[in-house]
């Protein structure tokens, strides 16, 4: 019976989506022969090239900043990677790692965001489409055990201080569950990394109805 519950979550969550549009990410590399910056990002293909054009424009804006900001001596050095959390024929979802070492710093400094863009706009899509939750709700998921929280490296951890906020970074999960991406210090000691929350399918249901009968 749960099962069959969190397989109707689940399509309920992406029901609304129109389909149907074909679409592959490949790798691309981008990097300088001083090995001052080093951007592995994302190459979108979908069927309808003013959307692939949109999406690709988009992430080589950000590639564009990161250069311009080593041109500038913002940063001596920039490394950046990507994930693909989550992709069918709607949405693209996507995790970036960026890696800084500001000038006259000796160390690098870890930023993680994401996101995720819709096909058939190629607009980013922001998280009040899946998931609409405050902080109470999020911190009482956690304590409930209804979300999780994980380290940098994906282990499962216990937070020691409470949530300070709700972060908008988030990616799609292939089971249903949306992922809160929060920057390194911010749940955890800094060595943590790029730490996440996770709330589970049953959790987004059962907040977005109550937050959409209090609207």
């Amino acid at each position: 019976m749960n099962n069959i519950i969190k397989i109707c979550i689940i399509f309920t969550l992406l029901s609304f989506l129109p389909s149907i549009s074909t679409a592959q990410v490949s790798s691309e590399y981008m990097g300088d022969k001083k090995q001052t910056y080093s951007l592995a990002y994302p190459v979108v293909d979908i069927e309808d090239k003013k959307i692939e054009d949109k999406i690709n424009e988009d992430i080589e804006a950000q590639l564009e900043d990161l250069k311009e900001k080593i041109e500038k001596h913002v940063y001596s050095k920039v490394d950046m990677t990507y994930y693909e959390k989550y992709e069918d024929d709607n949405i693209i979802s996507l995790m970036f790692y960026v890696n800084k070492k500001k000038k006259f710093s000796n160390s690098m400094e870890l930023e993680g965001y994401t996101i995720t863009y819709d096909k058939h706009t190629g607009e980013r899509v922001p998280m009040s489409r899946y998931l609409n939750i405050n902080l109470e709700q999020l911190q009482d998921a956690l304590n409930n055990s209804q979300a999780y929280a994980v380290d940098g490296l994906d282990n499962g951890v216990n937070l020691s201080k409470r949530i300070p906020y709700v972060s908008h970074n988030y990616f799609i999960c292939h089971d249903g569950s949306i992922g809160l991406l929060y920057q390194a210090g911010d749940l955890m000691e800094v060595e943590a990394g790029v730490c996440k929350i996770v709330v589970s399918p049953e959790t987004i249901a059962k907040v977005n109805e109550l937050n959409k009968a209090n609207e």
